[in-house]
């Protein structure tokens, strides 16, 4: 049996310790202006930005800042990535799951005035119908929690029990799909709208006890499905940051006539010459970049919901795979699909396997839930340089 929520063991290190830059939005800057930590740096694009740059940051901290469309970017820029990987997953799952929280309330909202429990209670109490947030004041939900407190908590004990065992008895999910979703049930029920609680407790303290609550039981239940695209936005992505590492790896091998191109796969599987390439990379500035914006369109809004993940590396492609790849981006702006880019080139060499495995997923998962979501690839044959990029808007 999967450990329930109470028992899994909390996160050591409040801290991400992955070296970036963080990019502020003009609301981030109204409420940090003021923070001597607020500099100039550079951006994806090589653009002086105001943000912060620490070699770790506290992940609450900038969940909540992410939650409040206070952070642009994420910006790491470095010559591996591969030592970072439970930090750049964890960065990966705490922007995903912030955007989640974020849309949370308005989502169960809908589905709460929408559901027939809700109607026929507002159609049998007239006096007291509720129809939407708007009607529930600060004032009111205040005297709820402060008159009602201990039961309301206890209600969303009842609430997360039972939601817990609807995930644990499910028959299609993987163990790693019911352990996220387990731990992340009780932050989710943190960040409801203490309005919908509100609602909640008005008509649970009515015949509609029953009902309501298997209502409430089935949003959250149906909302948490949306945690596999972290898990799987995550494994896609460490799959792309290890072909971009192995590319820009071999590469630097190459030409610096450390080995050549047929034994170069041999040649970094050495810690030692990992190590004396990286320290080239650096002596060079040839880089891995990664990024994660959450204002791609630069859209001056609180409800920020796209996502932008770029991964670019130097890596070796082969003249005619290079010539059939510029082709392609003459033709196509934007950029060339996962499938047909593995189809050009060196799939083993790639790992097109999994990649390719990964991209079904959220693209089944993302067409079920009607979430606009596309894997591109932008190769500079010139430059011996190769960008992915995954846009998702959830």
């Amino acid at each position: 049996m999967q450990a329930l929520p109470d028992q899994l063991p909390p996160r050591k290190d409040p801290f991400i310790h992955l070296p970036s830059s963080i990019i502020l939005t003009s609301a981030g800057m109204k409420f940090l202006g003021a923070n001597p930590a607020i500099q100039k740096v550079l951006n994806r694009e090589g653009s002086p930005k105001e943000g912060l740059m620490s070699p770790s940051f506290n992940a609450q901290t900038v969940q909540k800042l992410i939650m409040k469309s206070m952070i642009e970017e994420i910006f790491v820029s470095r010559p591996e990535l591969l030592s970072l990987r439970s930090s750049v997953i964890s960065t990966n799952n705490l922007i995903v799951y912030a955007i989640l929280y974020r849309k949370l309330s308005p989502a169960l909202a809908k589905a709460l005035f929408e559901s027939r429990v809700v109607k026929d209670f507002n159609r049998k109490n007239p006096k007291y119908s509720i129809v939407d947030l708007k009607h529930v004041s600060q004032q009111k939900v205040e005297m709820m929690q402060q008159k009602f407190g201990p039961q309301l908590a206890a209600i969303k004990r009842d609430i997360r029990e039972l939601v817990t065992e609807r995930i644990l008895s499910s028959l299609n999910l993987t163990d790693e799909d019911i352990q996220a979703r387990v731990r992340s049930l009780p932050k989710f029920i943190e960040w409801v709208d203490p309005r919908i609680w509100f609602v909640f407790y008005i008509i649970y303290n009515t015949d509609f006890r029953l009902p309501i609550t298997n209502v409430f039981v089935n949003m959250l239940a149906a909302y948490l499905d949306h945690t596999r695209i972290a898990t799987h936005l995550s494994n896609l992505l460490m799959e792309f940051v290890q072909n971009a590492e192995k590319a820009h790896l071999e590469r630097l091998a190459f030409r610096n006539n450390l080995s050549g191109r047929a034994e170069a796969d041999r040649f970094i599987r050495s810690r030692e010459n990992r190590e004396k390439l990286t320290a080239i990379a650096v002596r060079n500035n040839e880089l891995l970049d990664l990024s994660w914006n959450m204002n791609p369109d630069r859209i001056a809004t609180h409800s920020l919901s796209r996502i932008q993940i770029q991964i670019s590396n130097y890596g070796l492609i082969d003249e005619t795979t290079a010539q059939r790849l510029s082709r392609k981006m003459k033709s196509d702006v934007e950029g060339i699909s996962l499938a047909s880019f593995y189809s050009d080139s060196d799939s083993d060499k790639l790992g097109a396997g999994l990649g390719l495995l990964y991209n079904s997923y959220l693209e089944e998962i993302c067409r079920k839930e009607n979430i606009p979501y596309r894997v591109s690839i932008f190769p500079e044959p010139k430059r011996e340089k190769t960008t992915v990029k995954i846009d998702m808007t959830l």
